[in-house]
């Protein structure tokens, strides 16, 4: 069987990073039988000075479907690395991002002349993500575009966005494969929407990229109650507290709640009991909690700057300009709405989740991108 090393910055039991840490595991899942997989991580979680329970620091061990080493910082050494690959001999190495020294820079610099490499950017070059430390981003690509680094590396990119945004940045000539990433299962829900309140969810990292300070604005000048729920690690703690002040000067109708990181098993009762889940960001190249919620029946209500489109059609949600009176229409268009019609886009969420997501639509081309 061929074995597939992945470095990447946070993994399972770490779940403060979000999207990335899900998309690696249920592509392991996925793919157990057919790649033996090595994951090379950090011993902490995103933002933690704590090393994470239930794991043996640098030493192998079995976590899931794949074969998982957590290095202290102590142990982030060329020597150790080289020996580590070495060791494993892998097929292909999949990196995830491209600004993270030891889990993306320095395996690239390491091994692309002996491995073939894949790496997935993580949305790291879209619009929203690059003005973000923008000038040091810059510089290192450049970096990297004049010593021809990233010559003959295989990209893999989750939509069409991230491939004109790579193409753009990077170069016009690359090798890659478009697939969306991969999402745990998620069984369908069926939904009640109550005709007194509506009930919002995001389930986000908290920063400014996604953009939340825009939908508090938006619900500013909504009439009848709404309770927005946000699950998510605060991972800017000043911009959590700009919020926390706009949210007290919203509208009594208005309640607004930030539960902060919660494992998938205590999300679900929120989720059910949701009517309309909300993403605003600035920045998104995939958005698992879009996914999962589109899989469970939620209807979604996205920005422009979210992948996925034809919503409408499909009576799955709204794809918006970020548009506050736009914005606003949609929700009263919701809270206005009959049991009927939600019926349909409670079943029309998760139809379209089935014909244009559901990852066993994908398997085979994971698995022709990594036989490459």
């Amino acid at each position: 069987m061929k074995k597939i090393l992945i470095f990447i910055d946070w993994f399972t039991p770490a779940i403060n990073a979000g999207g990335p840490i899900s998309s690696v595991e249920n592509m392991v899942n996925l793919l157990a039988n057919d790649f033996e997989f090595f994951i090379i991580t950090g011993s902490k979680d995103l933002n933690s000075d704590q090393n994470l329970k239930g794991i043996v620091l640098n030493k192998w061990q079995k976590v899931g479907m794949a074969n998982v080493i957590y290095i202290d910082k102590d142990q982030r050494k060329i020597k150790t690395i080289k020996a580590l690959v070495a060791e494993i001999s892998p097929f292909k190495i999949y990196l995830n991002g491209i600004f993270s020294l030891n889990f993306s820079i320095l395996p690239c610099l390491l091994f692309k002349s002996k491995y073939d490499i894949v790496i997935a950017p993580r949305g790291m070059l879209g619009k929203g993500a690059l003005s973000i430390k923008y000038f040091r981003k810059k510089i290192f690509i450049n970096l990297m575009k004049v010593f021809f680094i990233y010559k003959n590396i295989h990209w893999h990119l989750s939509n069409d966005q991230e491939f004109r945004d790579l193409t753009k940045v990077i170069s016009p000539n690359i090798n890659y494969s478009i697939l969306p990433n991969i999402t745990k299962k998620i069984e369908f829900q069926e939904r009640k929407k109550s005709n007194n309140i509506l009930k919002l969810i995001s389930i986000c990292r908290v920063n400014k990229i996604k953009n939340i300070e825009f939908f508090l604005k938006v619900l500013s000048g909504i009439k009848f109650k709404c309770h927005y729920t946000i699950i998510g690690f605060i991972e800017d703690s000043l911009y959590h507290k700009s919020l926390l002040k706009i949210s007290k000067l919203l509208p009594s109708n208005i309640f607004v709640e930030f539960k902060g990181q919660q494992k998938f098993s205590q999300i679900k009762n929120d989720l059910k009991s949701a009517n309309i889940f909300i993403s605003t960001s600035n920045n998104e190249n995939f958005g698992h909690s879009i996914v999962e919620s589109l899989a469970s029946g939620l209807p979604v209500v996205i920005s422009e700057h979210c992948p996925w489109i034809n919503l409408e059609q499909n009576n799955a949600g709204f794809k918006l300009p970020l548009n506050q009176d736009i914005f606003r229409e949609k929700l009263i268009y919701f809270h206005d709405m009959n049991t009927e019609t939600y019926n349909g886009f409670n079943n029309g969420s998760r139809d379209y989740y089935d014909k244009f997501i559901n990852p066993g639509i994908f398997k085979n081309g994971y698995i022709k991108m990594f036989c490459k």
